[in-house]
């Protein structure tokens, strides 16, 4: 039998009520302490993007090249030789990729005037939408806008923009190629140090599990989607050639590095290759030959080849990618746009890690 009163009843009622509100105070006083460090982190990688950008880069980089170290050693050839070797490749790839993109880039440029005046006449047939939309917006209160039909500085406006945010400065340079040649040289100290800092065995094994799952998903992810874009830089340079655009290897060059970001590097790719096709033929059915050649390309690769090669296991969401490719593009632009994938595939292994309910095993 009860022998509690009522009013010790409300009141043990109370105490109860009491203790769930603090507990929501204290799971509200967490979520903001994580929203504050969310915020203060976002704003420290943009701040820092001339740091933290070459540094992230190189280590992604470092990553997809590790496999190339292990092999080397496997022949007695130390990590810092590899590394060595490495880095000096990828100089004298960057170098030749700038020596044969000086000229038509430099071209382009020099004919920025020309190209423009015969954008804005290939594009005439837009004016009457875009007057009907001016005509619209000032009908709904809008200030009356100053420009009745297209019109842009096509070196102002595109090229020089451009090129500036893909030029790194040489203090970018300088900490780009140091944090790889380190990072691949002392990778395996690396390692060692941060699976030190679990306190227990179970704490290390994962961190192991985890390190060699990022290793593993990023070069095969790379590698695969490197000759699916190969074969696409191929393509579009072959059909650029037999359509008559001027320079057609410097357009499959272009595809095939857009197309590591998907759907902005695509989208990208149409609008250069419609542009080029405005400025090259007299036509503006004829320039839409290479846009839609490239469209129906794209779309074949994105929903077919790409998924099928790359399997279940490397499939990532497509809501994923398009908020990873904006956030990273946000806060550092091009390159963040190129980092967005790898960075998104080694954040959902370590999530997959953390997640997995299974009993973690020494290997062997």
């Amino acid at each position: 039998m009860d022998e509690r009163t009522p009013y010790e009843t409300s009141e043990s009622g109370d105490e109860a009520e009491g203790r769930a509100s603090t507990g929501t105070r204290a799971k509200l006083a967490q979520y903001a302490l994580i929203g504050i460090f969310l915020i203060l982190f976002t704003a420290l990688l943009s701040y820092g993007r001339g740091v933290f950008l070459p540094i992230t880069l190189a280590l992604v980089i470092g990553t997809i090249l590790a496999p190339i170290t292990n092999f080397g050693s496997r022949y007695g050839i130390p990590h810092a030789g590899t590394a060595a070797f490495l880095v000096l490749g990828t100089i004298g790839l960057l170098s030749t990729g700038i020596v044969f993109l000086a000229d038509p880039v430099r071209d382009w440029i020099g004919r920025a005037p020309e190209i423009g005046a015969n954008l804005r006449e290939k594009l005439v047939i837009f004016d009457a939408p875009i007057e009907a939309w001016n005509r619209l917006r000032e009908a709904l209160g809008a200030a009356p806008s100053q420009s009745k039909t297209i019109a842009f500085d096509f070196n102002s406006s595109l090229l020089q923009p451009a090129l500036s945010s893909l030029t790194p400065a040489v203090g970018q340079l300088l900490i780009f190629f140091g944090t790889l040649f380190f990072f691949l040289g002392h990778r395996n100290t690396l390692k060692e140090s941060i699976v030190r800092f679990g306190s227990v065995r179970e704490s290390r094994l994962r961190a192991i599990k985890i390190w060699n799952a990022v290793e593993a998903s990023l070069a095969t992810y790379i590698a695969t989607v490197t000759g699916i874009n190969a074969a696409v830089g191929i393509i579009v340079a072959t059909a650029c050639y037999f359509i008559g655009m001027p320079s057609p290897w410097v357009w499959g060059a272009l595809a095939f590095v857009l197309n590591f970001v998907p759907y902005i590097g695509p989208a990208t790719m149409i609008v250069t290759l419609l542009g080029v096709g405005l400025v090259t033929f007299g036509s503006f059915y004829q320039a839409l030959i290479a846009p839609l050649f490239f469209v129906g390309m794209s779309t074949v690769e994105g929903q077919f080849v790409t998924p099928t090669i790359l399997g279940a296991r490397l499939t990532l969401n497509p809501l994923f990618i398009f908020l990873s490719i904006a956030c990273w593009a946000w806060l550092w632009g091009p390159f963040g746009a190129l980092l967005a994938v790898p960075l998104l595939i080694i954040v959902i292994v370590i999530i997959n890690q953390f997640a997995t309910k299974d009993e973690v095993k020494l290997p062997g």
